[in-house]
């Protein structure tokens, strides 16, 4: 549907923009600006004890989503202003439905979230049945996408069915920094994809 509107906007860009609030979090986090540390749990979903009080809160997600907009609007690039806005914008209240109550509405205040996190495997479930979807909207593909697409289904599977090396969880800047490089091994191959498509 959103292609229809904008033809012209890359696929990886989309892609990117749905991540942009998790890629900011992750930096700001190397650089001690927020916080995310493992935590021994049984549910996979609480084993990071997150404390994200600017990228993650509702005031912050706004802030984001408005400088991704004003970005693509100066660029007179008025129609992917709108929908790269709403997208990163979109991030912050998936979240609120899967995050328990550590979602603030300001920066660190009022926190909030609906907690289907505590349901690991529904959540596991409805995520990966939403990375299909999106996959299967996709109606060219190529090899880059089914990396993509095994890559995904692979790292999040890993995370609800296994734990994490004993060396990542005593290193909260290794943990961070695999997020990051994984997030941007996948925007890579998103972009990879879209490049090949347009040159065929």
């Amino acid at each position: 549907m959103v292609k229809k509107k904008a033809p012209e906007l890359p696929l990886w860009l989309l892609f990117a923009s749905v991540q942009l609030l998790d890629l900011v979090a992750f930096t700001f986090v190397l650089f001690g600006i927020e916080k995310a540390s493992y935590n021994p749990s049984d549910n996979p979903f609480f084993r990071n004890q997150l404390d994200l009080p600017f990228s993650h809160s509702l005031l912050g997600a706004i802030i984001i989503s408005l400088i991704v907009f004003i970005i693509f609007w100066i660029k007179d690039k008025k129609r992917w202003a709108w929908i790269l806005g709403l997208c990163v914008l979109s991030h912050w209240f998936i979240d609120l439905i899967v995050h328990i109550n550590d979602l603030p509405i300001l920066f660190g205040k009022y926190k909030v979230g609906l907690g289907l996190w505590n349901f690991p495997y529904l959540t596991y479930a409805i995520e990966i049945l939403f990375v299909l979807i999106g996959w299967l909207l996709v109606r060219k593909r190529n090899v880059f996408s089914y990396v993509l697409l095994f890559l995904m289904i692979a790292s999040f599977s890993g995370m609800i069915f296994s734990d994490e090396p004993e060396i990542m969880k005593h290193n909260d800047y290794l943990r961070t920094s695999v997020v990051l490089i994984s997030n941007g091994l996948f925007i890579l191959l998103a972009y990879l994809s879209d490049r090949k498509l347009k040159n065929e």
